[in-house]
């Protein structure tokens, strides 16, 4: 349960997390039973062998668009998101100090898929910017301090819609401390996650100087085959990174031991679960939690 390449780490919760994947990748295919069960098909294939969470998860969702002859199947619904939160963006008041923006960030994790014991709505999302999360291993004296030795600000982006508030965070922080902001997204489609031509062109809209690095492919940052550019802004110890959302958490879960920057910060909500007794917090808290603190609470499983 440790991570690392070459383990085998299963899934946090033997039923629930399966349950997800199944759920997940139906709702693409509901109501056509020739395409459910061959979806159903690929799943069991894919659980069979149980690389990681990461392979799985993304492995399935490439299937399912091959087998659509669809190219970013959510783009209409990210587009959607994006737009809202752009119009809401201006009555937002985003905190300077560095432990609050962060916070802020945690709790605009609100958006997804929908998931067996979640359904996101923007209005949701909007409603709960402005709560506290449960801070697991990291404090704000401890986020003030990452913040004022970093040069470099590197964020992770996740689902479209909350990706607006991430960026404007991210500025606030990098303009009140002086860092370089740098913004981190996959290359290719999958779920709802901005891609990195989607962040590009989200930064280039609110007006916010960002460098912008992708992945090189559908995986996440964290995966061993993420772009050799992308893992090293992640790994530098000159770099703060807030990663924000579920799958870039548990892609971290999975090879958190290619990894040694520890000046990292992961931002979401709790939205299973398996995350929710991961953590010791209600379903859908916000979250801010340190590697080490993931590290331990991994090797205690």
């Amino acid at each position: 349960m440790s991570g690392g390449v070459g383990r085998r780490r299963g899934p946090l919760d033997p039923v629930d997390c399966i349950l997800c994947l199944v759920h997940g990748r139906i709702q693409q295919v509901a109501g056509r039973l020739d395409l459910e069960a061959r979806v159903l098909a690929k799943a069991a294939e894919l659980v069979a062998k149980w690389p990681s969470r990461t392979n799985v998860f993304v492995e399935s969702y490439d299937y399912v668009e091959r087998l659509l002859g669809v190219r970013d199947y959510y783009a209409e619904r990210k587009g959607e998101l994006n737009r809202a939160a752009m119009g809401y963006a201006a009555r937002v008041d985003i905190p300077s100090s560095a432990a609050e923006a962060i916070q802020f960030m945690a709790a605009a994790n609100g958006i997804d898929i929908s998931m067996p014991q979640y359904s996101p709505r923007v209005e949701k999302l909007l409603r709960g910017l402005g709560e506290k999360p449960c801070s697991c291993g990291l404090g704000d004296r401890e986020l003030e301090d990452m913040a004022s030795t970093a040069s470099r600000l590197v964020i992770v982006l996740d689902n479209a819609g909350e990706a607006v508030f991430d960026i404007l965070a991210g500025r606030r922080i990098a303009e009140a401390y002086g860092l370089e902001l740098v913004l981190v997204a996959r290359s290719e489609p999958y779920e709802i996650d901005v891609t990195e031509a989607e962040a590009r062109r989200l930064a280039s809209l609110l007006g916010v100087r960002a460098s912008v690095v992708g992945t090189g492919s559908r995986l996440p940052v964290f995966h061993p085959t993420a772009s050799r550019e992308a893992r090293r802004v992640v790994d530098s110890p000159d770099s703060m990174v807030v990663v924000k959302g579920i799958a870039n958490l548990e892609a971290y879960m999975d090879y958190w031991s290619l990894y040694r920057n520890h000046r990292i910060v992961f931002a979401l909500r709790a939205k299973c679960s398996p995350l929710a007794r991961f953590f010791g917090v209600a379903l859908a808290e916000p979250v801010l939690a340190s590697p080490a603190w993931i590290r331990e609470r991994l090797q205690s499983l």
